[in-house]
């Protein structure tokens, strides 16, 4: 056992469990990374109720170092903070961006079952930033007939089937495109790409994937046949981050190396187009094994887009890293990685708290 860290037993709802005097052991390799420990001594039913009922104490190592988001349930945005696919800061400002309604895709290289589970799992555990309030709309695929969408037809799809009575409110709506391109295995491809991005003027949101391993690659794909896209259309594609192209190969988990902000089409006081190209938001410095981060560049614009002030937009995000470091610190008073739903609500209670503070601030 030499080299290893003191091993600190855990309960079944996955927290430390402090015993006194823990027993020394040995790695019993049929058994995978598990210690087999046999107590010295009873273990203090106050502190390690395990020592109770069985002689032989076995216990998991794997908790111990940083596992990849698995894919067979749900990652969470604390799961990507723990595994440094994503740092605070960037977490932050995605979590701002994406309040005020800015779309999402997940870009990154490989085109096979698992390259393309990594990048799912990643942007499920992203969505965990935006609004509970804000609805999920799934697409059909190859089926998806748009009937929820009043005006598809304005913006080039034939229709076969009639609109719904209703219309959906684009601000409250999250379009879930699944994996977009030109052509399958793409999920929403081809003329069914096209209407989605160009939806996006009308005020909706996207959580999206993509195959490319770069921005370039990824605009390329849509502007190709038979999505056909024009560069203006694809400044409402919003954010873009490109994962690494290692993690689904070797089982490492997933790291951003690269966020961009595709800045949408403006136009000046007298009506002419203002095309401005993509900024990086961040990106990953391996050789420092950090994040570097270049938004304050464009803080004032990005304030703008998510309707707030400049300093306002600032100080606000630098609490929302905050919290999100927190959630990411395991303190026992806050949710476990797995339980979804109590980190969503976590960040709904801050994110109104910020609203809050925000209001209080300005008078």
């Amino acid at each position: 056992m030499q080299g290893m860290h003191p091993v600190v037993p855990r309960a079944p709802h996955g927290r430390p469990v402090r015993c006194a005097n823990a027993p020394n052991g040995s790695v019993d390799a049929s058994n995978g990374a598990r210690l087999r420990l046999r107590p010295a001594r009873p273990a203090d039913p106050a502190t390690c109720r395990l020592g109770e009922t069985r002689n032989l104490l076995e216990i998991d190592l794997d908790h111990l170092r940083p596992a990849p988001p698995s894919t067979d349930r749900p990652a969470s945005i604390v799961t990507l903070l723990r595994t440094r696919t994503l740092d605070s800061e960037l977490g932050a400002l995605l979590w701002l961006l994406l309040d005020g309604g800015v779309s999402l895709v997940v870009a990154g290289p490989g085109d096979g079952t698992e390259s393309r589970a990594v990048r799912s799992t990643v942007l499920e555990a992203m969505l965990d930033l935006v609004p509970s309030t804000r609805r999920r709309l799934p697409l059909g695929g190859s089926t998806e007939d748009f009937a929820w969408l009043d005006d598809a037809e304005a913006l080039g799809w034939v229709r076969t089937t009639p609109a719904a009575p209703t219309a959906v409110d684009a601000a409250s709506v999250v379009i879930m495109a699944g994996d977009l391109g030109a052509l399958p295995p793409a999920d929403t491809t081809g003329d069914r790409a096209r209407l989605v991005v160009r939806a996006l003027s009308r005020g909706f949101g996207l959580a999206a994937t993509m195959e490319a391993a770069r921005l370039e690659d990824v605009l390329a794909g849509l502007r190709r046949r038979p999505v056909q896209l024009t560069d203006d259309e694809l400044t409402n594609l919003g954010i873009v981050v490109v994962l690494d192209a290692g993690a689904a190969a070797s089982g490492a988990p997933p790291r951003i190396v690269v966020a961009h902000y595709l800045r949408p089409l403006a136009r000046d006081v007298h009506g002419h187009p203002q095309r401005l190209p993509p900024a990086v938001l961040a990106t990953w410095d391996a050789a420092a094994d950090r994040f570097e981060h270049f938004a304050w560049g464009i803080a004032a614009e990005l304030a703008g887009r998510v309707g707030r002030r400049t300093g306002d937009f600032e100080l606000e995000q630098e609490r929302r890293a905050a919290v999100l470091t927190g959630l990411a610190a395991d303190v026992p008073s806050g949710p476990d990685v797995d339980d979804r739903a109590a980190i969503r609500a976590t960040l709904d209670r801050q994110r109104i708290s910020g609203v809050t503070d925000a209001g209080l601030h300005r008078h």
